[in-house]
């Protein structure tokens, strides 16, 4: 598949594309089969709405031909069926072919929305093409793949980053962050946990501001928790804020004083 936010599903690969994938980023899983009409028609609406989504949720297709154990742990009794899986959980669905306008508002109903522009000082007013190749332009690649959490495109992007370039430290700060989406943040954990895993579902959805506040309450639960863990989640949200954003100085002084 051409879309990056669209996947195939099997069983094999469940528990790493799915429920794994889902702690970071909601999951809509679309069970479907070739000899459904409705289907064909839902099926290019909802990888469209990916794209134009930018990474807020992922689109998993379920053969139900080929994967049928799946479809009857959902308890699928016909198609389309599509559930959404957030934080390793189901959270809500839907059947039948929904319309456009139809299939936003359960988005939205799930806070679910297109992705917010990166607000950051890498942002050109004159929209001047980048190279790819150019430290600013692998620095904002690297920013815009952990923005889907994306950790290892990201550490890809910055190996090797030249350490004369003004965008170094911002480099330097987002690779210190990357930690926090690799962490394995169960749901059902302690209260640190959850309002971790909670902030990072948040940032993936673009509400950095709502992220750092759930950031916040974790380390008002547990300081300490996974060695400061908090710390890189908090930095990871500075880091989709312009540099000079009044809020990174106000949240850093609130963390402050939480830690000490």
């Amino acid at each position: 598949m051409s879309n990056a936010f669209v996947f195939d599903v099997t069983q094999e690969t469940f528990q790493r594309d799915v429920v794994d994938r889902s702690m970071k980023v909601p999951v809509l899983l679309d069970f479907w089969a070739e000899w459904c009409e409705p289907c064909r028609v839902l099926g290019p609406l909802l990888e469209q709405l990916t794209e134009t989504y930018g990474g807020s949720f992922y689109l998993g297709k379920v053969d139900t031909e080929s994967e049928p154990e799946i479809a009857q742990s959902f308890q699928v009794q016909g198609i389309p069926f599509c559930v959404l899986l957030a934080l390793g959980r189901p959270t809500d669905g839907f059947q039948g072919a929904l319309r456009e306008t139809e299939l936003k508002r359960f988005l939205q109903r799930n806070s679910i929305g297109p992705a917010k522009p990166i607000d950051s000082v890498l942002a050109d007013p004159e929209h001047k093409v980048v190279d790819p190749n150019s430290p600013e332009g692998r620095l904002t690649a690297a920013i815009s793949a952990s923005r889907v959490g994306d950790a290892d495109a990201a550490r890809t992007l910055l190996a090797d980053f030249p350490e004369d370039d003004p965008r170094a430290d911002r480099a330097r700060r987002l690779l210190e962050a990357l930690p926090f989406l690799d962490a394995t943040l169960a749901a059902t954990g302690t209260g640190a946990e959850q309002l971790l895993a909670r902030a990072r579902l948040l940032l993936m959805q673009g509400d950095v501001e709502a992220a750092m506040e759930q950031v916040l309450g974790s380390v008002a639960e547990d300081k300490s928790f996974r060695q400061g863990l908090a710390r890189k989640g908090m930095l990871l949200c500075f880091q989709f804020l312009a540099e000079n954003d009044e809020r990174i100085d106000a949240f850093r002084r609130r963390l402050a004083t939480l830690l000490y």
